[in-house]
């Protein structure tokens, strides 16, 4: 099993989950210079991360994109229960909570972060998308799409059935963004549930740059 990665991206959510299975693995940290090689772009086509490859399959499982790999491995492996049953209710809640921290909850902060730093690399969105909006704007529109998100949790830890799983990791690694943007504040009760997840061990792994400094956009 393979992660290419690449600190404070995306990467950093199957590798969390990885590093919560305890399922051995081998980081493979991207450099630039690799990211340009046609080699890596035969694992991604945007030549991103992360990318997983999974060589205990046959044929081997190559698959980027982070939600699908963290959805891959906790399919793979049900007996460590990242999720609940199939058969259970609150799978739909999994799945909703799942897939809103990707099309949803992320959107107005990936917006965010390109205003705010209009420097940053980006291979496949175009400019003036990337820069449609402000900081303030994107803070709204944040604000707004993460209210069913606090509702959800004034009265419990973790989204589905008061139990952590991998719908965490998707939506925690999305706030973790915000956090670092500043685009939360201390009461809020989306801080309160990023800092119990960051005070888990397999998180603390899996983001050891977590708080790196934003380079400089000069």
């Amino acid at each position: 099993m393979k992660l290419y990665y690449i600190a404070t991206t995306r990467a950093v959510r199957p590798r969390w989950l990885l590093e919560e299975m305890g399922i051995p693995y081998e980081l493979v940290r991207v450099t630039p210079e690799m990211s340009k090689k046609a080699e890596y772009q035969k694992l991604h086509p945007q030549l991103k991360v992360p990318v997983l490859v999974d060589e205990s399959v046959d044929p081997v499982v190559t698959i980027f994109e982070s939600a699908a790999i963290c959805t891959y491995l906790t399919d793979k492996y049900p007996e460590l229960e990242f999720a609940p049953p199939q058969n259970s209710p609150q799978r739909a809640y999994y799945y909703q909570w799942l897939f809103y921290a990707t099309n949803t909850l992320e959107k107005p902060v990936e917006h965010f972060l390109f205003a705010a730093l209009p420097k940053l690399p980006e291979k496949t969105i175009p400019e003036k998308v990337r820069f449609a909006i402000s900081t303030q704007e994107s803070l709204e529109w944040f604000n707004t799409v993460a209210e069913p998100l606090r509702n959800s949790l004034q009265n419990q830890d973790y989204l589905v059935g008061n139990r952590f799983t991998t719908a965490d990791i998707v939506t925690g690694g999305v706030l973790l963004w915000a956090e670092r943007l500043k685009m939360l504040n201390d009461s809020d009760v989306l801080s309160r549930y990023l800092s119990n997840l960051m005070e888990r061990p397999g998180f603390k792994t899996a983001d050891e740059d977590f708080y790196a400094a934003i380079p400089p956009q000069g």
